[in-house]
């Protein structure tokens, strides 16, 4: 199979944005009625150091989305990303127990979501603590089922090798037919 990459949709950068201006707005509406009862030019400190907090965070965002990549291959979902600490994590198949897809309602606005891919070391609440999310993505069935699918058709071997069913199918024709010799022997 030929290795399928995925960017996240622009959407995810401006909801990236969204959620840091409501969390600067709900910050500075609280800072405004703290006012009333503490002096102003406290509130005015605070409010300048919010705006400080900003200007980093408009520069971070789109450089962590410009960075941020997956992948589906023959080894696993994998995922690349990091701005100043560079991050990178393979799932195999072998280890997936479950493809999720969550949408938030401004995911939903945007028909973006999140596949959440997990394995059996994953714990929390259902995505929660997923070991690897797929952010951003408009096609989010299709990936799923491209996971899923990978997942079904493919084998984990002793040799820590993950083949497809197909290649596998000899090896275990011929242990059938040497335990149909030994039985009949």
């Amino acid at each position: 199979m030929n290795e399928i990459k995925l960017k996240p949709e622009k959407e995810l950068k401006t909801l990236w944005f969204i959620t840091w201006v409501v969390t600067l707005l709900l910050g500075i509406i609280f800072l405004a009625i703290l006012a009333i009862k503490v002096s102003p030019w406290i509130v005015g400190v605070s409010i300048a150091c919010w705006i400080i907090i900003l200007i980093p965070v408009t520069i971070w965002i789109p450089a962590a989305f410009r960075v941020l990549e997956y992948s589906i291959d023959d080894q696993g979902v994998k995922m690349k990303g990091g701005v100043v600490w560079k991050k990178q994590v393979t799932v195999p198949y072998s280890k997936i127990t479950n493809v999720d897809i969550t949408q938030g309602p401004l995911q939903r606005y945007y028909s973006i979501g999140t596949i959440h891919v997990q394995t059996a070391g994953a714990g929390g609440k259902q995505g929660e603590k997923a070991e690897l999310k797929v952010t951003g993505i408009r096609k989010l069935e299709e990936v799923r089922d491209i996971i899923i699918n990978k997942v079904k058709d493919s084998t984990y071997l002793a040799e820590g090798a993950v083949k497809s069913k197909d290649e596998t199918r000899p090896r275990r024709q011929e242990r059938l037919q040497f335990l149909m010799i030994c039985c009949v022997n």
